[in-house]
């Protein structure tokens, strides 16, 4: 394995996400050169799978580590060891964010004189808009209170939860969709609220569902992440946060909800498309997060990566509400046919 100072470790590399970011990587030709100065260390479940097989063929040198996010002193040691840190995992898992920061506190103690280079230990998180929540309960709000936040205004201090995140890069995408390049390519959008329906039998929103959500499809985030990670390398974006999102038609949970079902209820997987508010035995499972996350509205303008020159180009050119029927027809033909093997 190369020094300490080259490694670049790496939360998620076969996730929908991260995937996407190493494929829109490798078309850049300046941060693919720069990459492929360190050894790509990648935490997975099993590096028999099938998706680390295919990681080692997309990214040739990547050194697997077997690991999930509860090996906290795996991933505190790989920290420690990386010159570059990338989560694209979940960015709720508190302990394995923290095992992170760790991990980099003792980097910073074993190099008491400070960063040669610049970039030495950097971590890139990946977060989400969430965390602008209004918790508006899914109720209907005027247009003109709907506050859209700007990362060139917004402090991440001002939202209580998240005062325990670490000073770090944060990126903050609004709801990401779209068939995405990489080894996961699915929407975790559908992997979420699809299978509750159909467990639940019920096409369900958080209150009545008027709430909306910023959406950017998942090509231009990654093009997004390549953006940052070359001011990252360039000393140019230290303890900053970006949003990734665009300022396209949003998600409206009801209207999303009321468009899945019907094709659901089509592949004879829900038996009732009608949408209503979920009761307490749902919405109690998921606490305050998850009226923060599917019952609030939460806007934002991306206002520092616009002016690094980056446009979300897919997202115009596959806006939501027309990628939304194919994403719900695949994962409505994948689930039926994980039902019958």
């Amino acid at each position: 394995m190369s020094s300490p100072q080259q490694q670049f470790f790496f939360l998620g590399a076969t996730g929908y996400i991260g995937s996407q970011f190493l494929e829109s990587a490798k078309r850049d030709a300046a941060l693919f050169a720069k990459l492929k100065e360190f050894t790509l260390v990648a935490l997975v479940r099993d590096p028999e799978s099938a998706k680390a097989k295919q990681l080692q063929e997309v990214w040739p040198g990547a050194v697997l580590v077997k690991g999930t996010l509860d090996d906290l002193s795996v991933i505190e040691e790989q920290a420690r060891n990386s010159a570059l840190t990338f989560n694209a995992a979940n960015s709720d898992h508190e302990p394995s964010t923290k095992a992170i920061v760790a991990g980099l506190q003792k980097r910073s103690a074993d190099h008491p004189n400070g960063p040669k280079p610049l970039y030495y230990q950097v971590y890139i998180h990946t977060s989400g808009l969430a965390i602008l929540s209004d918790n508006s309960r899914g109720e209907e709000v005027p247009a003109e209170r709907i506050v859209q936040h700007s990362d060139s205004t917004f402090k991440v201090e001002d939202f209580p939860p998240t005062k325990s995140s670490p000073r770090a890069i944060s990126v903050y995408p609004g709801s990401v969709y779209g068939f995405g390049d990489g080894i996961s390519p699915d929407a975790t959008l559908f992997r979420v609220f699809d299978p509750l329906y159909i467990q639940t039998r019920v096409a369900g929103t958080w209150g009545p569902g008027y709430n909306a959500l910023s959406v950017i499809r998942v090509k231009d985030v990654g093009v997004a992440f390549v953006k940052i990670f070359k001011l990252a390398l360039e000393g140019k974006a230290k303890d900053d946060y970006f949003i990734a999102d665009d300022k396209a038609e949003p998600l409206v949970m009801k209207r999303f909800t009321e468009v899945t079902a019907k094709i659901l209820h089509a592949h004879d997987l829900l038996k009732d498309p009608e949408v209503k508010p979920y009761l307490e035995a749902v919405t109690n499972n998921f606490g305050d997060f998850g009226w923060g996350v599917f019952g609030g509205n939460w806007l934002a303008i991306p206002d520092r990566l616009k002016a690094e020159g980056w446009e979300p180009k897919e997202t115009a050119k596959l806006p939501f509400w027309d990628s939304l029927p194919l994403e719900a027809e695949k994962f409505a033909a994948t689930y039926k046919a994980s039902r019958t093997e």
